[in-house]
């Protein structure tokens, strides 16, 4: 009311001020004008405007014609229009505790219509605006009904869109269910940093909704933040206020649950697990013919890694190829070390790596024995087609101080059997050695292999 009172004043206060420059300064001027002009030939008319009293009774008679000219529509000050408050909101009132509603609209529109003067005082008082659905009465079901609006400005005629409100009133039920984590913003997280755990002051909430929006629910999350733990070293971080979100099965956010607690309380254990790895370089390709690679170095030996446990512990080296096809003299690569799916980050990632070459000369081992490699073998077992089968001679390439250090035992022949079925095959015979910069082949290029079943 005291708006209300305060607008009024200044509103007339407006007003007066209009009507004595429009009308009663004008017209005093023209008044003395004219007493100016005749004052020196009728003395009777100089005594009139003369009167402190006359212009008095001149601007009331002036003022009161402006009032009647206003409250009968003559000016346009008060024409008919109409305005818009759009996104008013709805409040409705309700048994929250007992009930669900949906349909409920959260804003409506209301179209004012009347004098300009109501209509700006009504644009005035926004916040004195009530909208709101009255369902204390309802029971559960289907209903329609109306929406009330408090009209503060009594004056003014009005719609309301919508006016009319269908709604569906639910029992409510409630139901207990297990609060898992979702962390989000991982990527803002320092790079040597990983969060090894969660745990939450609370793994159980309640949920409640009616029966048919529960089933519905297929998770209930924490969100934590990353970006709210503002941290760049390890350690424990204590997050209060993490809200608590219900999702169906295909991962939408289902907004209409109520959820008891709100938020929860988290403690979030910030680690930095690393590990140590060397860095193989792999020859790919063959050398020129006559040539060899006498040695390969490196400017980085080993790397850092920094990610989850679990990835690193599947990590022993990495490799990093070099084309070497047609190589017959010294050369140094330029390389990029891979960071392997998963980690996420490493102290290096770029290498310089130097190759010399010489000439080449070659060494064979005779009975070196075929391994089975790739067997299921708690379904089958494996034999050579013959005896002769059984072992290979391997033909070695290199440069002669390389050879003489390389051992029997350094060199494994074997032939994969992965996918294969009891029966006979020929399958390939594969050679590699304990050091990359020799070339390895076996004299036997294939060999037969029965398989059966255990």
């Amino acid at each position: 009311m005291k708006k209300i009172f305060k607008f009024i004043k200044m509103f007339f206060r407006t007003l007066y001020k209009l009507i004595d420059f429009v009308l009663i300064t004008p017209l005093s001027r023209t008044v003395y004008f004219i007493g100016d002009k005749l004052g020196s030939k009728n003395g009777n008319f100089d005594k009139f405007f003369n009167n402190p009293n006359t212009l008095i009774f001149i601007s009331l008679i002036c003022a009161f014609a402006a009032f009647l000219a206003i409250d009968r529509k003559v000016i346009t000050l008060v024409g008919n229009e109409s305005v818009v408050l759009t996104k008013v909101p709805v409040v409705a009132e309700y048994n929250e505790e007992s009930y669900v509603v949906e349909g409920l609209p959260k804003t409506a529109d209301i179209v004012l219509m009347g004098r300009k003067s109501d209509l700006y005082l009504a644009e005035q008082l926004l916040d004195e605006h009530k909208l709101t659905l009255d369902l204390n009465d309802l029971s559960a079901g289907t209903h329609k009904v109306n929406l009330k609006y408090n009209n503060p400005i009594q004056t003014l005629d009005y719609k309301l869109d919508p006016s009319r409100i269908t709604l569906v009133v639910y029992p409510k039920v409630s139901e207990s269910r297990t609060v898992t984590v979702d962390i989000l913003n991982t990527d803002k997280l320092n790079q040597t940093l990983v969060i090894s755990s969660v745990t939450l002051d609370k793994s159980e909430v309640i949920i409640k909704s009616y029966k048919e929006k529960l089933e519905d629910v297929a998770s209930v999350k924490a969100l934590v933040d990353v970006n709210a733990l503002n941290t760049k070293t390890a350690g424990t971080y204590t997050l209060e206020n993490v809200k608590l979100v219900a999702y169906d099965e295909n991962g939408t956010e289902i907004s209409d649950v109520e959820i008891v607690p709100e938020t929860v309380t988290a403690t979030v254990v910030v680690t930095s697990p690393s590990k140590v790895v060397p860095i193989e370089i792999v020859p790919v390709g063959e050398v020129a013919s006559g040539s060899a690679i006498s040695s390969i170095t490196s400017n980085v030996t080993k790397v850092t890694l920094y990610g989850e446990e679990a990835i690193l512990d599947e990590i022993d080296k990495l490799e990093v190829e070099i084309d070497v096809n047609g190589l017959s003299k010294d050369k140094t690569y330029q390389e990029t070390i891979v960071k392997p799916v998963g980690v996420r980050s490493m102290s290096d990632t770029a290498i310089t790596i130097k190759i010399k070459m010489e000439s080449e000369t070659s060494k064979e081992f005779e009975n070196i024995p075929i391994e089975f490699e790739n067997l299921d073998t708690s379904k089958y077992r494996a034999l050579a087609g013959s005896a002769d089968e059984t072992k290979v001679n391997v033909v070695v390439k290199g440069v002669s101080n390389v050879l003489n250090k390389l051992d029997k035992e350094d060199i494994k022949v074997y032939v994969d059997l992965s996918n294969l079925e009891p029966g006979t095959h020929e399958v390939p015979v594969m050679v590699t050695g304990k050091d990359n910069k020799l070339n390895y082949s076996s004299r036997t290029t294939k060999i037969k292999v029965i398989i059966t079943k255990k």
